[in-house]
């Protein structure tokens, strides 16, 4: 979450002054190997305040923003009774390919047309962005331990890489 007032500053986070605050991460786990990871976002205008923890959040009421299923599913809310499921499909050690479908609630045929039209031409910029992002990456496995600065608001990164980790050490 951390990076999209950086990375996206002119297209989902126009804000540009965006005060990002720790995230509420929370995970299920319905064994044996049904793992969800869902997370609200809380971020505001940055005036000069310090981020809040995320004891200092509401507790949510609402919808996750984002959810994360191993193996490889995002889905992420964008309003009310309009989510993207995003499926990473990886092709080698260095690429992979996303699957992306709009589901809403919408009961007009030619409206989710559109709505999926949209989306798709609005994913061909945002996903470019991350792009840029991800080739620039160094180093580029990403595991715990490698030595990268993290802050409080990579939480859900570092929640993913250990039950990313815990899931490969029990298969092996």
């Amino acid at each position: 979450m951390v990076h999209l007032p950086i990375a996206h500053h002119n297209t989902i986070e126009r804000g540009n002054k965006t005060l990002v605050n720790v995230p509420i991460t929370k995970e299920e786990s319905h064994w044996p190997a049904d793992h969800l990871i869902s997370l609200w976002v809380y971020n505001e205008l940055d005036n000069g305040q310090k981020p809040k923890k995320t004891s200092e959040l509401p507790e949510p009421e609402r919808r996750p923003f984002l959810q994360f299923r191993f193996g490889n599913l995002w889905q992420n809310w964008i309003a009310n009774g309009l989510c993207v499921v995003i499926a990473f499909a990886p092709i080698d050690d260095e690429n992979t390919l996303m699957y992306v479908c709009y589901y809403h609630t919408v009961r007009f045929p030619v409206l989710c047309q559109l709505t999926g039209w949209i989306g798709n031409l609005a994913n061909l910029v945002i996903e470019r962005m991350d792009r840029r992002v991800v080739i620039t990456q160094r180093p580029s496995r990403r595991d715990l331990g490698i030595g990268e600065i993290l802050i409080q608001g990579d939480s859900q990164i570092v929640l993913h890489r250990k039950i990313r980790r815990s899931l490969i050490e029990r298969k092996g």
